[in-house]
């Protein structure tokens, strides 16, 4: 498909389930930018997290702007350099990233040890994190499940080590919103099996039985069960939902046997980036890559992406029992599944991959 062939499908901000299709029509290069041609995307409550947040304090509509109302919604995926007038990236280079939801993303970089940067103006304001285009091998059988699990894996890796911490110190349980959310499952899976912490996932009464088959949770109740379980103080509390109702409904159930309570994740409809009013622990936003950041310090940066590629990898190798892949093809497909994920229809044992 050559870049003729291109489209990218665009969101109406105000009303993210109503989408427009653009097609063809390619921009010259400037010097320093590459052209990336998109070999796969993923797509998942993480992108729907981005649309409802995205005129919130991290505007994520500005990362790739848009015709006036309407919004490209981030993903995360491979892609190829196709064309290039930075004289140090040569066509041919494969990397994963952040880009549009289409064919083709342009973008300004800077080699670095890892890939390449974006330095595009426009995205100028969100962390390295979201602007770092790994270089990566050749394609092989595990890139579905990758391009699924690799964004939100890191989220799951530093919230499992958090947790260890706060058992070190005397935490009993973790009690987890949205539990049927894959950070969420990559979280508890690196938490099962320890004796001396309990793990309790609250969902929807519909992936209850689902996440019993998974194993990684010590209880899964719907959230109007929670009382059924044995929850043992001190109480680690991640949410994964930002629906201020369910955090709230937690601590009035749990009360001061809550030690820390960590906003991880924006799922709900209702979700708010904003914490919630409420007495101590006051609930904290989980930032990922400044987690990252502060293990890769104390641990060394070597043996923190080392320690992480082996858990990846491993979680990855594990996800292909039980998490289904269902390819898309082109745009008209991605809209309806992009449809689906807005309604809260699917089920978490099968992901969205678009090979556009």
């Amino acid at each position: 498909m050559g870049t003729h062939d291109s489209w990218e499908l665009l969101v109406r901000r105000h009303d993210p389930s109503r989408t427009r299709v653009l097609r063809g029509g390619t921009v010259p290069l400037a010097r320093g930018q590459v052209r990336l041609r998109v070999e796969r995307f993923g797509l998942t409550a993480n992108n729907v997290t981005y649309a409802r947040l995205g005129d919130s304090e991290l505007p994520f509509w500005d990362a790739f702007p848009a015709p006036d109302g309407w919004g490209r919604v981030p993903v995360w995926g491979f892609s190829r350099v196709v064309e290039s007038r930075h004289p140090k990236v040569p066509p041919g280079g494969r990397y994963f990233g952040y880009l549009p939801m289409g064919t083709h993303s342009v973008l300004t970089v800077r080699p670095e040890a890892e890939g390449l940067l974006d330095t595009s103006p426009e995205r100028a304001f969100l962390h390295r994190w979201y602007r770092t285009h790994r270089r990566c091998g050749g394609p092989d059988d595990g890139d579905d499940l990758r391009t699924l699990l690799r964004p939100l894996y890191p989220a799951s890796y530093n919230v499992a080590r958090f947790v260890d911490e706060h058992a070190e110190r005397g935490a009993r349980s973790l009690v987890v919103t949205s539990a049927s959310s894959r950070t969420a499952v990559g979280a508890a899976s690196l938490l099962a099996g320890r004796t001396d912490l309990v793990t309790v996932g609250l969902t929807s009464p519909g992936n209850r039985a689902p996440l019993l088959g998974l194993g990684v949770y010590d209880h899964v109740l719907p959230y109007s069960e929670l009382d059924r379980a044995s929850v043992p103080a001190p109480t680690v509390f991640a949410d994964f939902s930002g629906d201020e109702d369910r955090i709230s409904d937690v601590y009035r159930r749990l009360g001061e046997g809550i030690v820390h309570t960590a906003l991880v994740g924006y799922t709900h409809p209702r979700a708010r980036i904003e914490p919630p009013d409420l007495d101590s622990p006051r609930p904290e936003i989980f930032f990922t890559p400044d987690r990252e950041e502060e293990r890769a310090r104390e641990e060394g940066p070597e043996n923190y992406r080392r320690a992480y590629a082996a858990a990846e990898e491993r979680f990855v190798s594990e996800a292909g029992s039980w998490l289904a892949v269902r390819r898309l093809g082109g745009p008209e497909e991605v809209a309806n599944a992009w449809r689906d994920l807005m309604d809260g229809r699917g089920s978490p044992l099968t992901g969205d991959v678009c090979l556009p």
